[in-house]
């Protein structure tokens, strides 16, 4: 009877120490949990974007030397600009890309600008690199709210949406954006992305600043 009785309180507590390992590993994994869902971002995908320098012009009279123009904000992009962006999957998720869209945000009368350089000649690109999209700045103007924003279509040879970014494969896109009547362009993209059922769009401009274009007025023959 004794003996009984012994190993039914070894029973006993063999099984509360094992319930309060096993509550205090839930609690573990449960903050686990949320310290992970707490390091997630939002949205599974990262974009960085810069313009890609092309033939510009400055607002206004050219200063004197090149040192007073070199990194003023008179510097503009004339006639047409490729935005680069890169495209990354945020933390440990695969997100499909499935549509990039035009944001407008305002077409001004163009200033005057005076020409300052052509274009450089551009590093050759890796295949995986020819990413290229052309969208017209001006199919964004509609006067009707209810147009749907310019998309960016693939440039001959590029292959359509959808792609697939990994943590370890991001992807390059090049948006060359032409307009086709003078303005003053300025304009966000959007990034539009699906991951585990959910789906978004991820805004993107320069450094919280719109891209911009400008086209000048055609100038007179004299």
């Amino acid at each position: 009877m004794e003996k009984w009785v012994l190993t039914a309180v070894l029973a006993g507590a063999s099984a509360a120490v094992t319930g309060l390992v096993t509550r205090n590993l839930d609690k573990v994994i449960t903050r686990g949990g949320e310290a992970m869902l707490a390091r997630t971002p939002k949205d599974p995908i990262t974009v960085h974007a810069s313009q890609v320098p092309g033939f510009s012009g400055y607002i206004g009279p050219l200063p004197p030397t090149t040192e007073r123009w070199r990194d003023s904000a008179n510097v503009v992009d004339l006639f047409d600009v490729v935005v680069h962006l890169i495209v990354e999957a945020a933390g440990y998720r695969t997100a499909i890309i499935n549509k990039l869209d035009v944001h407008m945000e305002s077409c001004d009368a163009p200033p005057h600008v005076s020409d300052l350089a052509g274009p450089p000649v551009p590093a050759p690109m890796s295949p995986r690199q020819l990413r290229e999209f052309r969208v017209s700045l001006n199919v964004g103007l509609s006067a009707d709210a209810t147009d749907p924003a310019p998309s960016p279509r693939p440039a001959d040879g590029v292959p359509d949406f959808p792609y697939t970014v990994t943590p370890l494969g991001p992807d390059h896109f090049y948006i060359h954006a032409t307009t086709d009547e003078p303005g003053d362009f300025r304009w966000r993209i959007g990034v539009h992305w699906i991951c585990n059922g959910k789906s978004g769009v991820v805004v993107t401009d320069l450094h919280g600043q719109p891209f911009r274009v400008v086209r000048p007025e055609p100038r007179s023959r004299s």
